[in-house]
């Protein structure tokens, strides 16, 4: 992107992961039945963590939900701190079809993110355009399968490691929730493949990776 966007040449471009929190593993049981309680929610469901704004593709993640919600027992969670143009978001959620079964839960303490991830019987990130895409990695970590974009930095981020959709496609992220619903031995082997994922992207990783780059750019 940055070579297309500002015409920048691929040799003269570091690009450095982010990392992911040593905090962030999976919870014990009883540590994901305390958030639930603590939020209301339901023993499964699909979660979208993530800034509420139009980028994030919140509106076709609402529609494809509401595509598969009467024959698919997953609530939607939706969680995550107000962004810009906010309030047509929150109306789709309140008049969709089953509105009663979508949570928004509004900013969530990071106390509580390695517990929330880790209950999410999938995480759903369809977001339109992403510089890196770091909560797949973190749903990952907590042992979440996770299904994502096949487009910006995603497919770069997430490898084989998640299940991948046209995020422009309503019907595409529908029948990737379905699947990944319905299908147990597909949601193990992304788990298990989301960990080690995972456990390659760390911030000490990212820091030498940036000393690097600086001295690189310094010719030391």
């Amino acid at each position: 992107d940055v070579c297309e966007w500002a015409g920048a040449p691929q040799d003269g471009v570091d690009v450095i992961p982010l990392g992911v929190g040593e905090d962030l593993q999976p919870a014990p049981d009883e540590t994901q039945a305390r958030i639930r309680a603590k939020y209301n929610l339901p023993k499964s469901f699909f979660l979208f963590l993530g800034t509420i704004e139009p980028r994030k593709n919140i509106l076709r993640l609402v529609q494809a939900w509401s595509q598969i919600a009467e024959g698919c027992p997953y609530d939607l969670v939706v969680a995550g701190r107000a962004g810009w143009k906010t309030r047509p978001i929150l109306r789709a959620m309140a008049q969709a079809p089953h509105a009663r079964r979508i949570h928004g839960l509004g900013f969530v303490d990071e106390a509580d993110l390695p517990a929330l991830l880790s209950s999410a019987t999938v995480f759903v990130w369809p977001s339109l355009c992403e510089g890196f895409g770091l909560p797949p990695l973190e749903a990952m970590a907590c042992g979440t399968p996770v299904l994502t974009a096949n487009a910006s930095s995603l497919p770069e981020t997430v490898g084989d490691a998640a299940l991948q959709v046209d995020p422009t496609d309503v019907d595409a992220i529908a029948h990737g929730m379905q699947r990944l619903a319905n299908d147990a031995n597909l949601r193990a082997a992304l788990v298990a493949k989301g960990l080690e994922r995972a456990a390659t992207f760390t911030w000490r990783r990212t820091a030498e990776r940036t000393i690097e780059t600086y001295y690189k750019v310094l010719n030391l």
